[in-house]
C-alpha cells in the first residue's frame, strides 16, 4: 500500500530514519560508557521497545505503572517507573509486577518508600528503588541537603527494597546548544555538591541516572552521570529541531494529513486538529506555531482547532482541496498517545502496522 492510499489523518513512522537514531544513540551510549535506559512514553509501543533493547539497551523506563505492565506482558522484564508511586493500589499492583520482571522505581520521599517496602515484604519480592533529586526543573525530586541524606538512609534500611542510586531529570536544560553549553557547568556544581553529601555520609551511589533527548549528546559531559533516560530521540520532532538537537531529516514522524478547505484566501485547512497533532506549542527556539510542513516550508501551520489545522498560504504558494501534506509534530509524544495505531512506512510505502498498545495508560 502506498501512504497517499491510507484515510487521512493518519501516523506514519519512517523506519530507515527510525533505524538511524536507534543506531546513532546506542554508538554514542557506548562509545561513552553511558548505560541507555529508553524513556517509552514518547512511544508506547512494544515493538519499538524491543528495538530499543536489540540496539543495546538493557532495559526501559516507563512513566506509570500501568505503561510498565503492558511492557511487561510484551516480554520486556527490566522496567524502570521514573515515577513516584502512591497508593496501596498501585502498591500491590508494582509487587505482582514484581514477581514476573525487574522492577525499579524512582521516588522522592520516605511515604513512597514505606509503602512499597511493606506491600513488597508481604508479597516476597524485591523492588529497586532510586531517590531523585531535583537539580533545578522543580518538578519532583528532593534537595541536596543534610535532610535529604538522612531520608536516604531510612529508605536504603527499609527491607525488601535493592537500593540502586540516584535519579535525576536536567529537564530545564533546554535552549539551543550554546545556551545548554552555559547550563551544564552549573548542574554539574550541583551534581558536585550531591555527591559529597553522599560520600560523606559513607552511602553509595551505584548509578546516577538522568538525561533528556535535547541534551542527550552532551551526556558525558554531565559529572557522575552513568545512565541515560532519553525518550523523544527515537523519533525526534520540532522541539527537538528548535533546540538544534536533530534536523528534520532526523524526525522519524509525521501526520499525513488532506486539504479540506481552500476558501478562505491566503488560507487553507486540514483535516488534522489538536486531536491529531496534540495542541503543545513549542519549548524552544520561536515558540510559535504548531507544527512543520515537511517539503513545504512555506506552509505555515498557524493555528489548531479540535478537527482542523489552520494554514497560512503565501500567495506565489498553489494548494489545492484533496492535496496530502506531511506534519512534523511540535511534540511527538502526545501526538502519538492519541492514535490507536501508526503506520510503518519506507518511503511512500507501508510496510507495517503497530498498535500504541500503551496508549492511554495514565494509572
Amino acid at each position: 500500500m502506498n501512504i497517499h492510499e491510507l484515510d487521512t489523518p493518519a501516523v506514519l513512522i519512517d523506519i530507515d530514519t527510525l533505524g538511524r537514531n536507534l543506531s546513532g544513540m546506542a554508538n554514542y551510549c557506548r562509545t561513552h560508557n553511558l548505560t541507555l535506559r529508553p524513556h517509552t512514553k514518547t512511544h508506547k509501543i512494544p515493538q519499538v521497545a524491543r528495538l530499543q533493547l536489540q540496539y543495546g539497551a538493557p532495559g526501559i523506563t516507563v512513566a506509570k505503572l500501568s505503561e510498565a505492565e503492558v511492557m511487561a506482558d510484551a516480554g520486556i522484564n527490566d522496567i524502570l517507573i521514573v515515577y513516584p508511586l502512591w497508593g496501596e493500589k498501585k502498591w500491590m499492583r508494582l509487587a505482582e509486577l514484581a514477581k514476573r520482571v525487574r522492577i525499579s522505581v524512582a521516588m522522592d520521599s520516605l511515604q513512597v518508600a514505606t509503602g512499597i517496602s511493606r506491600v513488597a515484604k508481604a508479597a516476597g519480592v524485591e523492588v529497586g528503588i532510586r531517590l531523585e533529586f531535583d537539580t533545578g526543573l522543580q518538578r519532583c525530586g528532593l534537595s541536596a541537603n543534610e535532610e535529604s541524606i538522612v531520608i536516604a538512609k531510612k529508605i536504603i534500611a527499609l527491607p525488601n527494597l535493592r537500593w540502586e542510586g540516584i535519579s535525576l531529570y536536567p529537564g530545564h536544560i533546554m535552549g539551543n546548544r550554546k545556551i545548554r553549553e552555559q547550563d551544564i557547568p552549573l548542574e554539574n556544581a550541583k551534581l558536585d555538591k550531591l555527591y559529597a553529601l553522599f560520600d560523606s555520609a559513607g552511602i553509595p551511589y551505584p548509578l546516577v541516572s538522568g538525561g533528556n533527548t535535547p541534551a542527550a549528546f552532551q551526556s558525558h559531559q554531565f559529572h557522575g552521570v552513568t545512565e541515560i533516560r532519553p525518550g523523544t530521540y527515537i523519533f525526534n520532532d520540532r522541539n527537538t529541531v528548535d533546540a538544534e538537537s536533530a534536523a528534520y531529516s532526523d524526525c522519524a514522524v509525521t501526520v499525513i494529513a488532506t486539504v479540506v478547505s481552500t476558501s478562505v484566501p491566503g488560507k487553507a485547512v486540514i483535516d488534522a486538529g489538536s486531536k491529531t497533532l496534540s495542541a503543545d506549542t513549542l519549548l524552544s527556539g520561536e515558540r510559535k506555531y504548531f507544527g512543520y510542513i515537511q517539503d513545504r516550508p512555506e506552509l505555515i501551520l498557524h493555528d489548531l482547532s479540535e478537527e482542523h489545522g489552520h494554514l497560512i498560504v503565501p500567495g506565489d504558494s498553489h494548494i489545492e482541496v484533496g492535496d496530502q501534506l506531511r506534519v512534523i509534530p511540535n511534540h511527538v509524544c502526545p501526538c502519538i498517545n492519541l492514535h490507536d495505531r501508526v503506520f510503518v512506512v519506507s518511503g511512500e510505502k507501508v510496510v507495517d502496522r503497530w498498535d500504541v498498545a500503551a496508549r492511554g495508560k495514565v494509572t
